[in-house]
């Protein structure tokens, strides 16, 4: 039911109030029941003018407010007052008394009472009422959170101790106040006790500059944690690396008496995250390289070609020959070089085929021991049962030979050299320490040395090119970072372990596929194939077309020539007789070499065509695999070896 106050219109629901009231007369408890309703109130009350009357009514409920008289003639609202607090009750009690004094009415405060009122003086009951019924709920809110703090606290240990972080307090000293379970396991000791005996910056910290180090900050606050990352060792000393968060408790003048943290151990974390910076250093190193061999082998192209075609000349004179073929032998040696920085940068073609790497690691071994010299022992350990995996079996080799110089030169007082293969399976624990992994059945080739090893520091960069530990003069640097490229390329990952002094291990695993191995291709030598063809040779740079037309018509063919792919279009279309071969650089401006070929076999579907580039494009391959149906003729080439291409793409061979 809802009453109307006194402004009209206005509309407030009424507060449920269970009120007893001692009180002997009858008038009275009316009077006062009516000024409550008009104040706001649905009473539901009870009054009783007996000890044993309120005796029943505490126990029959639980009562929101006892209003007594102070005076009545068999029973007195102090003695009431005293009755309801030997319960322990916090119920508001409040007198109203037509005879209280100021003395009696500070005596009744005293014994418990929560405020008195003269009858008749209505005005100042309501409020006295309203402020005690908001003290109550206030209290007991108080008390409920004060409980459930007791309850908290009760069971703080239980959490902390099971908590999966480790949890501390330390003092200034560097002693332990108080360690969790986890603590003890992530330290490695066999209690609580023990942990408590450790001296901090003696026994904890692998450095114990760093812990006065961060003390002497002086910065934490006594409000939030601050996150700081230490140097940890466990009790068999072994180091760790841990992050905590720190918060200072200090007293009224603002010095710290303790300290409490939060331990986790992130050493794994820290190893992974150095691991994808490696990773991630290394490929930006390698699309660099990558643009630099594209330029580069352009340039080489140009030397190389006009360099042989020079050589040609049957009149030239004996010492202009001893010069040119000097040229030639620097520019092949440059062109090794662009093909390492191309390997590492994972943009060369590849050939792969279904191979038996035992086949390969026997075939090198004849060489590989003049290679190594006599002082250095070979020894291979080869998996009876081995997996086989698509590789391309040149490259394969050229990792074996790239490892076998670096150990040789890793051991110049002699050694063993220990070439290994194996079938491996990788499961998800290793590959969460080795993030470049993936979970799978690999075969693994080891090289092993019994060398100088290598510390931590030069294990980092080991794969970058042109870096060396080598006397100046003794090595590109490139050698591990093209073994790097050619394993990465061919899906494989490639992991070192070494130590000073224990020598070097280089671990490469390649994906195992179920087919059975084939035979490698052999080059089959011969004479420099000649032709009479039309072929139109689209090149965007004008000494590398230049170079290109005049070997192919000293090979017999009829060469046209285009700057780029609309040049090449419009020739195309208006060239009467037939055109045989496109032969076109993969990236050129406008029109790509691959979009050029796709518009030209329209208009002349019996056209062929060979795609010839310095590195490796998406337009061509697919992680350096060449899609099927592709020829392709990696820059720098010699007349010869764009002859014997060009034959084999006319007459359709497999190239």
């Amino acid at each position: 039911m809802n009453r109307f106050n006194a402004r009209v219109g206005e509309q407030r629901p009424l507060i449920p109030l269970r009120l007893l009231l001692i009180e002997d007369s009858e008038d009275d408890a009316f009077l006062l029941s009516r000024e409550l309703e008009r104040g706001g109130y649905a009473l539901t009350f009870e009054r009783v003018q007996s000890a044993d009357a309120l005796e029943a009514a505490l126990d029959r409920q639980a009562w929101d407010l006892i209003i007594g008289d102070y005076s009545m003639p068999h029973f007195s609202g102090l003695a009431g007052l005293n009755m309801v607090r030997a319960r322990g009750l916090d119920t508001p009690f409040i007198f109203v008394s037509g005879t209280i004094g100021e003395e009696t009415a500070v005596a009744a405060m005293r014994a418990g009472a929560n405020d008195y009122v003269m009858k008749g003086q209505w005005k100042r009951l309501l409020p006295a009422i309203a402020r005690e019924m908001r003290d109550v709920d206030e209290r007991r809110g108080r008390r409920r959170a004060e409980a459930a703090l007791r309850e908290s606290e009760a069971s703080y240990a239980t959490l902390v101790e099971h908590a999966p972080l480790g949890v501390y307090r330390s003092n200034t000293s560097g002693r332990f106040l108080s360690v969790n379970s986890a603590l003890v396991r992530m330290l490695g000791y066999g209690s609580v006790a023990e942990v408590m005996a450790v001296d901090m910056s003696r026994d904890l910290y692998v450095d114990p500059a760093q812990r006065e180090a961060l003390l002497a900050r002086d910065t934490y606050s006594d409000r939030e944690y601050d996150e700081v990352e230490a140097n940890w060792k466990r009790k068999d000393g072994q180091p760790i690396t841990v992050q905590l968060s720190v918060r200072a408790i200090r007293n009224s003048a603002r010095e710290v008496e303790f300290y409490e943290a939060f331990v986790r151990d992130v050493t794994e974390q820290r190893q992974l995250e150095a691991q994808l910076v490696q990773a991630q250093k290394l490929e930006a190193v390698g699309r660099l390289a990558g643009g630099v061999a594209h330029d580069f082998n352009n340039l080489l192209t140009v030397i190389l070609s006009y360099s042989s075609l020079l050589l040609e000349d049957a009149e030239l004179p004996k010492d202009a020959r001893e010069s040119l073929d000097e040229i030639r032998k620097a520019a092949d040696g440059a062109a090794g070089l662009t093909r390492q920085l191309l390997a590492f940068s994972r943009q060369q073609v590849m050939k792969p085929q279904v191979l038996d790497v035992n086949a390969v690691v026997t075939s090198t071994e004849k060489l590989l021991n003049r290679l190594i010299g006599e002082d250095v022992k070979l020894v291979t350990a080869l998996a009876s049962d081995l997996g086989a995996a698509r590789l391309d079996p040149g490259q394969v080799g050229q990792i074996i030979m790239n490892l076998a110089v670096n150990a040789r030169d890793a051991m110049p007082a002699g050694g063993r050299l220990t070439l290994e293969t194996a079938n491996v399976e990788m499961d998800l624990a290793y590959v969460r320490g080795h993030p470049v992994a993936q979970p799978g059945r690999y075969v693994m080739l080891a090289v092993s040395d019994t060398g100088i090893g290598m510390d931590e520091s030069t294990k980092e960069r080991i794969f970058e090119p042109f870096f060396t530990t080598k006397e100046p003069g003794k090595g590109t640097g490139l050698g591990l970072a093209t073994v790097y490229g050619i394993v990465k390329q061919s899906g494989g990952f490639i992991w070192v372990y070494s130590e000073p002094g224990r020598g070097t291990s280089f671990k490469i695993y390649f994906p195992r596929v179920e087919e059975a191995p084939g035979r490698p291709d052999a080059a089959e030598p011969g004479e420099t194939p000649r032709g009479t063809e039309t072929i139109l040779v689209v090149e965007d740079v004008t000494a590398v077309r230049g170079v290109a037309r005049e070997m192919l018509e000293r090979s017999g063919y009829r060469v046209l020539e285009a700057a780029n792919g609309d040049a090449a279009l419009r020739l195309a279309a208006r060239h009467n007789g037939p055109i045989d071969l496109l032969l076109t650089d993969v990236v050129m401006p406008g029109i790509s070499g691959r979009q050029l070929a796709a518009q030209l076999v329209e208009l002349r579907p019996r056209l062929r065509v060979l795609y010839m580039s310095g590195y490796t494009d998406d337009a061509i391959v697919n992680h350096g695999m060449l899609e099927p149906g592709i020829h392709y003729l990696q820059k720098p080439f010699t007349r010869d070896g764009l002859a014997r291409k060009v034959h084999d793409v006319l007459r359709g061979l497999r190239t």
